[in-house]
């Protein structure tokens, strides 16, 4: 089975646009494909049902995608004042189990995470320690529109060093040109001071939003390296 955990450097790195546009190109390419999400902040009430906004992303990309919650918080931070206000506690236990339930129904199986490594799960037990406890390789998404790119780098080499394991870095939005370093060498600025491979580059476009499925896929297969997300050769890329 192939499967990664991805998860921003921060907050509106574009986290749910790229999980759902893997998702998408490996349900195209043949593969059962399910995205689990531990935990949905933001979630809104319609007709009386509470909803996962970034479930019906995935949904929207491929309705063949399987998606998976646990916890559905409607305020889009994750505090013990948000626990009390919501009556709603999590439990690593449950979010473990449930991703074992998950793990060995599909082909390829994505995890969406936090967007902060330091995310409480419960007292004394945040989202590192989970995907530690998972075991399972780790996919950061990077935004250069809200981040720079020393910043970027200072990130890398701090989780360089904590007990995960890191697949690589996914580059989002990155700029046509900077004031500050030549876009062409980013990929080997990165892998050269952090260590970390570059799986991708995406460039900044304006329509976003108004990207179908398959402009998504395309985007996706030209812009990252699919199989070394994976670690895996897929044959109808080769063919």
């Amino acid at each position: 089975m192939l499967e990664i955990y991805l998860t921003g450097i921060k907050p509106h790195s574009g986290l749910t646009f790229i999980t759902g546009g893997i998702s998408a190109t490996m349900q195209s390419l043949g593969y059962s494909t399910a995205v689990y999400l531990p935990v949905q902040t933001g979630a809104r009430v319609k007709d009386g049902f509470i909803q996962a906004p970034d479930l019906l992303f995935m949904k929207y990309m491929d309705r063949n995608i399987t998606t998976y919650c646990s916890y559905l918080y409607r305020n889009k931070r994750l505090c013990p004042e948000v626990f009390e206000r919501e009556k709603l506690f999590m439990d690593k236990n449950v979010i473990f189990q449930d991703y074992m339930n998950v793990a060995y129904k599909y082909e390829c199986l994505l995890v969406n995470g936090q967007s902060d490594l330091n995310t409480m799960i419960e007292k004394n037990f945040n989202e590192e320690e989970l995907i530690q406890a998972m075991n399972i390789p780790i996919v950061f998404v990077a935004s250069l529109r809200n981040s720079t790119l020393e910043e970027i780098l200072d990130y890398l080499n701090v989780v360089s060093k904590k007990v995960l394991y890191i697949r690589g870095v996914i580059i989002n939005e990155c700029p046509i040109r900077s004031l500050d370093y030549d876009v062409r060498e980013i990929q080997k600025i990165i892998e050269t001071r952090t260590g970390i491979s570059v799986l991708g580059i995406l460039p900044r476009l304006s329509n976003i939003r108004c990207f179908k499925p398959e402009d998504w896929i395309g985007y996706i297969l030209s812009c990252t390296d699919i199989e070394a997300i994976f670690n895996v050769k897929i044959a109808k890329l080769s063919s």
